[in-house]
């Protein structure tokens, strides 16, 4: 399909690792165009991609491109070792975001090329009248209690059991917490058809059943959980009404909920608690609250600090965070990723 598509100036991006094979085949179909690849997720340290049975035919695919792009520095440290360690005659040069690479006389490069949110977008829809409606209603609701909140996908990288259980060490060791917070978790439903995924949904369900039944008081229930899928309008109020973002991934390739938060942060008054483990920690960690996720006496700490910050030192953060994730928006990846392609030699 796409060989019958193509015209003779035509750039090729391809993205994702579903698709890590097109490069390959498009050249065995004698197409010289520029292809462009973009892996979405983290690419493995040497020590876990040599496990892969088919790793020698996975570099060769990517190495049919002649732009690698990767979300962070790590990705972008992990592949290049890979590449010497697995492939001869590698010669690899340059400084910066794009590194150029030689293998048996073919020139490749690899880069990495965060990816953003239309900053823009959800800062205007958080100013909009639906969602500033639908966020006093939030905080009436929740009174003078602090709203933290967690959004995801119902998958094992999230870190959402992790969560939970940092939330209950925190009310466990922090007594002064009691009646003062909620955890709004919101669960995206995703591949119910795969037994495991039904396991996970079991456990944190089982998890926020046992943490309210042991906290919960008159007029106050620890934890709010949603299982549905939410439209934009409404999870963006959830985003203005949230005063802490818990965001706690195992591992993930970016996690745009850390910058959509931050976008529709219009007031700079949140708190951002950040995995260390997300991509976006590269951009955000420096006022972002970061933690391994793993850790629960730590998260539990930070998530007490988050709630007795104050709000200078909240503006002061999330005005850096916002200014951030603004300046290296979505058009801001295309631009950088494009820029790589057209200034190949």
């Amino acid at each position: 399909a796409i060989q019958d598509l193509i015209e003779p100036d035509d750039i090729i991006w391809v993205h994702d690792y579903h698709l890590m094979g097109v490069g390959n085949a498009l050249r065995k179909f004698g197409v010289s165009a520029r292809i462009g690849y973009f892996l979405h997720t983290p690419f493995p340290p040497l020590d876990i991609f040599i496990k892969l049975p088919w790793r020698f035919e996975i570099l060769q695919h990517l190495l049919s491109y002649d732009l690698i792009g990767l979300q962070t520095r790590r990705d972008r440290r992990n592949f290049v070792q890979c590449v010497h360690a697995m492939i001869k005659d590698v010669r690899i040069t340059g400084k910066g975001r794009v590194l150029g690479t030689e293998i048996h006389g073919r020139k490749v490069r690899i880069g990495n090329f965060p990816i953003s949110i239309d900053f823009d977008e959800f800062a205007q829809q958080a100013r909009s009248s639906e969602v500033e409606k639908r966020q006093k209603e939030l905080k009436y609701i929740f009174k003078a209690r602090q709203l933290m909140m967690g959004v995801d996908r119902l998958d094992y990288t999230k870190g959402i059991p992790e969560r939970l259980m940092a939330f209950r060490n925190a009310l466990k060791r922090f007594p002064d917490l009691h009646s003062k917070i909620s955890l709004l978790q919101i669960v995206v439903p995703s591949r119910m058809n795969i037994p495991e995924y039904n396991e996970l949904k079991q456990e944190i369900e089982l998890l926020v059943s046992e943490i309210n039944g042991e906290f919960t008081k008159p007029g106050w229930v620890p934890i709010q959980y949603i299982f549905r899928s939410i439209d934009r309008t409404e999870l963006v109020a959830f985003y203005r009404a949230a005063d802490i973002a818990f965001i706690t991934p195992l591992k993930d390739g970016m996690n745009l909920i850390a910058k959509e938060y931050c976008a529709s942060n219009i007031f700079k008054n949140g708190v951002l608690i950040l995995s260390e483990f997300a991509g976006a920690a590269a951009q955000l960690h420096r006022q972002a609250l970061l933690l391994n996720p793993y850790h629960l006496e730590l998260a539990a700490e930070k998530i007490y600090q988050a709630y007795h910050m104050t709000y200078a030192e909240r503006k002061k953060r999330m005005g850096a965070l916002r200014k951030e994730v603004k300046r290296s928006n979505i058009y801001w990846w295309v631009e950088t990723f494009l820029d790589a392609v057209f200034s190949m030699p």
